[in-house]
């Protein structure tokens, strides 16, 4: 595994869902928050943010500004690999050779599920930060899917108006 420290910080229903079966995120909206949940803060600290092909094209939705564009942006893409465009470089292979080959110290991993699913089975991910929306999907995408068993131990909860945040540490080596 590689020295970088990995974080995957995410939003997510009750249930487990990070999208609903559109992919969309918009139910998130809906749910009021006070301040940041300190995303301003983690955001600061990152210098990379990793995520999907399906989550990057989301952004685009979400927004009108590209959001990480002071950050290096990498997208594991089967289908764009070795290209790139004005926001972001489109990657794939293993997570693991991935990581030895950035300059990046402290790495976001935004989402999507998919890879999510690969950076576990890698066990590439340092710390789980979750804010849990006070919302039942009953479908949709969900965070994590069938795998290994993983052992975190938790270092922190805070709430955030409706929302709770879930910060916990891999203890696996």
């Amino acid at each position: 595994m590689s020295e970088k420290q990995v974080s995957l910080y995410i939003a997510v229903s009750l249930d487990g869902y990070i999208a609903d079966e559109d992919g969309s995120v918009s139910w998130l909206e809906s749910i009021d928050s006070e301040g940041d949940a300190g995303y301003e803060a983690f955001f600061d600290n990152v210098d990379t943010v990793v995520m999907g092909r399906t989550t990057y094209q989301q952004i685009f939705s979400l927004t009108d500004t590209f959001p990480y564009s002071k950050k290096d942006v990498y997208v594991f893409s089967n289908t764009k690999a070795g290209t790139q465009d004005e926001y972001a470089d489109f990657v794939s292979g293993t997570v693991d050779n991935w990581l030895n080959e950035i300059s990046g110290e402290h790495v976001w991993l935004v989402g999507g599920a998919q890879l999510v699913k690969q950076f576990l089975k890698e066990k590439a991910i340092d710390r789980f930060v979750l804010t849990i929306a006070p919302i039942i999907l009953g479908k949709g995408i969900p965070l994590f899917e069938q795998d290994d068993t993983h052992t975190l131990e938790l270092e922190e909860v805070a709430r955030f108006g409706q929302f709770a945040q879930l910060i916990y540490r891999n203890v696996e080596e």
